[in-house]
């Protein structure tokens, strides 16, 4: 039975019962209005274990840092922290400074393109030759800058009883097609 059925007739029932009683007075009947008080029916579904268990959490992936803006080894991991991966780091070891050569007077040039003032190789009153075993040999004379270095275009050549220079070579050739003439052709008897 309805909640609101009953309380219909336990209303009426009320009513009836004091309208039965006699009284010196005129019965007089009054009624109440019945009130509808419907609750709803729901049903609840059962808790099950896959209800109360979180997702799995995505996995946690990283790419390497851009070497432009971060240290080698640096991972950027996909929940926005950073930290080291083995994989990012492409650190490499600068390669042993080698002597090139000596320019200026007590200056080291290395074959990584950088220089020094105090490398003992360079310091010594006499400049050395900056190719041993080929190149050309030092000679004073022939530094015309005094940089310590004697360049090819500073070279004697023919001139002084040495080895042609590349202005010499090209001079012959100038001389042999034609186009170059005079005293310069005739001192080319190297």
């Amino acid at each position: 039975m309805k909640l609101a059925t009953v309380l219909a007739a336990v209303a009426l029932l009320s009513t009836a019962g004091l309208s039965s009683c006699s009284s010196a007075e005129p019965a007089t009947t009054t009624t109440t209005p019945a009130i509808s008080t419907t609750v709803p029916s729901t049903t609840v579904a059962p808790i099950s274990s896959e209800t109360l268990a979180d997702p799995a959490p995505e996995p946690i992936t990283f790419e390497c840092g851009d070497l432009n803006l971060y240290q080698s080894g640096t991972a950027l991991y996909s929940d926005g922290t950073t930290g080291y991966e083995s994989t990012c780091d492409t650190y490499v070891p600068p390669a042993e400074k080698v002597l090139w050569y000596c320019d200026y007077p007590e200056t080291a040039v290395y074959t990584d393109g950088t220089s020094s003032s105090s490398d003992p190789a360079c310091i010594n009153d006499e400049p050395i030759n900056p190719n041993p075993g080929g190149g050309f040999p030092y000679i004073a004379e022939e530094d015309r800058n005094g940089d310590g270095v004697v360049n090819g275009y500073e070279r004697c050549g023919i001139a002084c009883g040495q080895e042609p220079t590349s202005g010499d070579i090209q001079t012959r050739n100038g001389c042999e097609d034609g186009y170059i003439t005079g005293p310069l052709c005739e001192n080319l008897d190297g």
